[in-house]
């Protein structure tokens, strides 16, 4: 059992747009040295957002008492700190900067639940100055998350140098990470997490395979989305089924979630297949609102779901 998730990643405002008709409709490829477009929504959202946020969001129905959140708000962050009291997480350990705005990000999503992302560092970068040592002891499970280069290697590397349990989760810092370290990151790593494309990249990126992953004691868990998410280990290999939610509205927070309901059931020593059971329980719920933050389900109703999952599988 973990007695500490120490979360570590993006803390930001998002914009959420719905692009009424598909990407692949306005993006000539035979052109893409000369991109110029524009993708017109329909619908807009503002929430609070970040990858250190939806996670810690995301576990506050499960355990908040857990929680340490490391992470930095810019002179515009006193919306989110409210926001992190209101959900009983700590923010003790979150350096509030008073030159920068916030972390920013914006996405669009298309018709097929395609995406395309934009996003503003601004005070992300200043978490490179907070250390894990005085939140961690020897039960804690440290989680990285996509984040400013400088946070996110900062973060990875006193994590390998500590000998700490980690889930690594790079997702949108796959487009700047080198090939060694990358590999150091995954390497030392616990549990290795991504969506699917993000998985092939990985592998392919390390020239292995998901087979040597695991025989090195590494855990590698891939979300498939509407399929569910897959687990493998030296010893298991688990494919859970999705819940089926009625209407996907926006698909940006279910991976998040996901990783929140997974590091709750192994922190809590449920079984792993307990554990990713529960987590596509709880990503169930972040798609069927826009934002990965902005789903309230009770204690009853992730319970509801997980018994329907369970269900399935058995």
């Amino acid at each position: 059992m973990y007695t500490s998730i120490i979360v570590t990643g993006s803390i930001s405002y998002d914009t959420i747009m719905h692009f009424p008709s598909r990407f692949k409709s306005v993006i000539d490829p035979r052109h893409l040295d000369k991109l110029n477009t524009s993708f017109v929504a329909n619908k807009m959202e503002k929430r609070f957002g970040g990858t250190a946020t939806n996670v810690a969001y995301n576990l506050s129905f499960l355990c908040p008492e857990k929680v340490t959140i490391l992470g930095a708000v810019g002179k515009d962050g006193a919306e989110l700190l409210q926001f992190y009291k209101k959900h009983r997480l700590s923010t003790t350990h979150i350096l509030r900067d008073t030159t920068l705005y916030s972390a920013n990000g914006t996405v669009v999503t298309d018709l097929d639940g395609n995406q395309v992302w934009n996003f503003y560092y601004g005070a992300s970068e200043k978490s490179s100055s907070i250390s894990l040592k005085p939140c961690i002891d020897a039960h804690s499970l440290v989680v990285i998350l996509a984040n400013h280069p400088k946070s996110f290697l900062h973060f990875q590397n006193e994590a390998v140098a500590l000998h700490v349990d980690y889930l690594y989760d790079s997702g949108m810092s796959l487009s700047w990470l080198t090939d060694t370290d990358l590999k150091r990151g995954v390497l030392n790593a616990r549990y290795v997490s991504g969506n699917e494309y993000e998985v092939t990249q990985i592998l392919k990126r390390l020239n292995t395979t998901a087979q040597a992953l695991v025989h090195k004691g590494i855990a590698l868990i891939t979300t498939l989305g509407a399929r569910g998410a897959r687990y493998q280990d030296k010893n298991n290999t688990y494919t859970i089924p999705a819940y089926s939610v009625k209407k996907v509205v926006d698909p940006s927070g279910g991976g998040d979630a996901w990783r929140a309901g997974f590091l709750a059931g192994i922190a809590q020593n449920i079984s792993i297949e307990e554990s990713i059971i529960q987590a596509n329980a709880l990503a169930s719920f972040a798609v069927e609102v826009y934002g990965a933050a902005n789903h309230a389900p009770t204690h009853d109703m992730i319970l509801r779901r997980i018994a329907t999952i369970r269900t399935m599988v058995t």
